[in-house]
């Protein structure tokens, strides 16, 4: 990453000029000294903001990410939610880099011949599309729009990067962010004697629910995992490595302490996932295997229905051991049901805009229409305040038809063939490790998005576009190298 501005010699005059016409300004508005102070305080702090992106653009880079674990859902003008102050950072970083930064233009331009990328870009132009046709317009721009920011400000700008062994950095600062946020909740669970019944919001505001903060948790523990023990690969000072150790130690406590039983098992997933890599399991193989399993499972489906009837172990009633158990509980457990209660509106939403869906954003205040007596559980809502269809594949499902759909379902394949593909090509060992957690981080997210949809909101977001980027930056290297050799 770069400079923007050349030239650091600018802030010998721009500081002292900007900061008496601050001070000019304010007296001439207000008039008052308290006030003019902390007008001047708030005006300084923003010129330091603009000057770090224009100046140190890593530097504004880094400290936002930082950010991203902090942020807090703050209403803006026309009822929409802006995760502060890491959207608002996104916001002003974009079309600074779009203006004074050429190798962004550049990058965005080279990018557009890779596979993975051609997809991403399809996704949020079909999205845009298909917004025209929402029934809540308003929502579905709003809804492109924040992916658009995700794309721009977290894909794109890791395109930018140079060094390989800086690839690492941005997962270190979103770990570094999540100390605070791990520190408040563990104060809670304190506060709360770690009973189960309470975990379900321990960690607001910062994260909406424990399912989002540990599908955060989840997709960070692979590459922590993999940077501790690489770390002479990584050239981490023992400071840092301490500091990352006991960061990722907490990040597994915390993980267990969220009670997220899909992201637990999600983690798992992304075990069994790294055996298959470790055995050379090559993608089409992986194709067939998960098809012959969705055929067993298919056949065998009366059996099963039969077996998990017979579970009535519930996930909040304060036994851990139920908690768990509970995942298969589809008759008693109101978790489990509401589920089942979105996942059924979402598919009677696509039955009836198969096509064109009903638009980004706009399943939370349409599913209620599709809900029937015989669905709903006592923590059902008919307000759209916490609509949800707990899936990501349901989601764009109902939202944005069969076409939408199958991007996504492509985004996916793609990004796990070219992992995959990476992992067994790459021989260099920084940036197969780094494949391998981007990879496993993924795999976590794609299968708890099975289970729950965090897919627009920046905590998630940053995680998954990251790891996205980092494949496409290591995948465009193999060809780079392919290519010379064949020269």
């Amino acid at each position: 990453m770069i400079k923007i501005l050349k030239n650091d010699g600018y802030l010998n005059w721009i500081i002292p000029v900007v900061a008496a016409l601050i001070v000019a300004v304010g007296f001439l508005w207000k008039g008052d000294l308290s006030e003019i102070s902390t007008l001047v305080t708030i005006v300084c702090g923003a010129v330091i903001v603009v000057l770090t992106l224009l100046v140190r653009l890593p530097w504004y880079y880094y400290a936002l990410i930082a950010s991203i674990p902090l942020s807090l859902d703050l209403g803006v003008m026309g009822g929409a939610q802006l995760s502060f102050p890491a959207e608002g950072m996104l916001i002003l970083l974009i079309p600074v880099c779009l203006l004074f930064n050429r190798r962004y233009r550049q990058k965005f331009g080279e990018l557009l011949k890779h596979p993975l990328a051609i997809l991403l870009v399809l996704d949020i132009l079909f999205l845009i599309f298909i917004s025209l046709f929402s029934t809540h317009i308003d929502v579905s721009f709003k809804r492109v729009f924040i992916r658009g920011l995700f794309f721009f400000g977290f894909f794109l700008m890791i395109q930018l990067f140079e060094d390989k062994n800086k690839l690492v950095w941005p997962w270190i600062f979103y770990a570094i962010g999540l100390i605070p946020v791990m520190y408040f909740t563990i104060q809670n669970h304190i506060h709360h004697e770690f009973n189960p019944r309470t975990v379900f919001n321990i960690c607001t505001p910062y994260y909406s629910d424990h399912t989002l903060y540990g599908a955060c948790l989840a997709f960070m523990i692979p590459m922590l995992a993999i940077v501790l023990i690489k770390r002479r690969l990584f050239q981490l000072s023992r400071p840092l490595f301490t500091i990352l150790l006991v960061t990722f130690i907490f990040i597994v406590l915390s993980e267990i302490l969220a009670l997220s039983r899909a992201a637990l098992i999600s983690i798992v997933v992304a075990g069994l996932f790294s055996l298959l890599l470790k055995y050379r399991v090559r993608f089409i193989h992986l194709m067939l295997g998960l098809v012959v399993a969705g055929g067993v499972v298919w056949s065998i489906s009366d059996q099963l229905y039969d077996s998990i009837q017979e579970n009535e172990s519930v996930s909040n009633d304060g036994e851990l051991v139920n908690h768990f158990s509970s995942v298969t509980n589809v008759s008693t457990d109101a978790s489990n049901l509401e589920r089942v209660n979105r996942w059924v509106c979402a598919l009677r939403m696509f039955e009836k805009k198969p096509f064109t869906g009903y638009g980004p954003g706009t399943y939370q205040f349409e599913y209620n229409q599709f809900q029937t007596l015989a669905n709903k559980t006592y923590i059902s809502t008919n307000t759209g305040d916490r609509g949800n269809a707990h899936s990501e594949y349901l989601t764009y499902l109902s939202e944005t038809g069969i076409i939408g759909f199958l991007i996504f379902i492509g985004i996916i394949f793609v990004s796990v063939y070219m992992g995959m593909n990476n992992h067994y090509t790459v021989s260099d060992p920084v940036l197969k490790a780094l494949n391998l957690g981007a990879l496993l981080g993924l795999i976590t997210f794609y299968f708890h998005g099975l289970f729950n949809s965090f897919i627009d909101q920046s905590k998630m977001a940053f995680l998954v576009f990251t790891a996205l980027a980092t494949i496409v930056w290591i995948n465009q290297r193999v060809k780079l190298a392919l290519k010379n050799e064949e020269q």
